[in-house]
């Protein structure tokens, strides 16, 4: 059962960011984590480079060279730079463009969990999991997506790719989602005690 202190804890968190009518998507600042996580490891890639460069200079006889060996060095070394980038970008846009289902089934692998721990935690039926699972293409409804963020004990980032994912986000103008966003904010993941808090605010409970 929630607590008095709790539900009126929610309640400070609701009116701090309650807004009928107004969505948090921010799309746009999600995209500029992608573009900067890029930008830092490409960065970091050519900080690395010049250390090698620097490195085999000191290295080098400074009496004879081979100006052709040290051209293909050289080449070979941008290849293997913008190769490596290439794959850092591949491995983000595919997570970008993972489907719900397969973003929950690696979030449950990645976590070490079995598929029956995640679905009884979000009060999901073994039957509907099972469709989740074998349609990789399968648009579940907002409500199925929030109980798996909980079910994951996904951070509030994490639970917004998931959403992102079946084609949902937070909204500032859903009650629900901004006490779910609390839970997740502060780490709390009993469902027993957000359905209570659900409850106390007329809001649906899960399961």
């Amino acid at each position: 059962m929630a607590s008095k202190e709790l539900i009126e804890e929610v309640g400070k968190y609701i009116d701090k960011y309650y807004e009928p009518g107004t969505d948090d998507i921010k799309m746009d600042d999600e995209m500029k984590s992608i573009f900067d996580k890029i930008t830092s490891f490409r960065k970091k890639r050519q900080k690395q480079q010049e250390a090698l460069v620097e490195q085999e200079a000191v290295s080098c006889a400074p009496t004879e060279f081979d100006v052709g060996s040290m051209k293909k060095t050289k080449i070979t070394k941008e290849m293997s730079q913008t190769m490596a980038t290439n794959r850092n970008i591949d491995d983000l846009m595919s997570q970008m463009e993972e489907t719900f289902s397969e973003r929950l089934l690696r979030m449950i692998d990645e976590r070490g969990l079995t598929d029956s721990q995640v679905y009884t935690k979000a009060n999901v039926d073994r039957r509907h999991f099972s469709k989740i699972r074998k349609d990789v293409n399968y648009a579940p409804n907002k409500k199925t997506v929030l109980a798996f963020t909980i079910a994951l004990e996904l951070s509030l980032d994490e639970a917004k790719d998931l959403l992102r994912s079946a084609g949902f986000a937070l909204s500032r103008s859903s009650k629900t989602d901004i006490i779910v966003a609390y839970f997740l904010q502060n780490k709390i993941y009993d469902m027993f005690e957000i359905n209570d808090v659900l409850y106390a605010y007329g809001q649906p409970v899960f399961g």
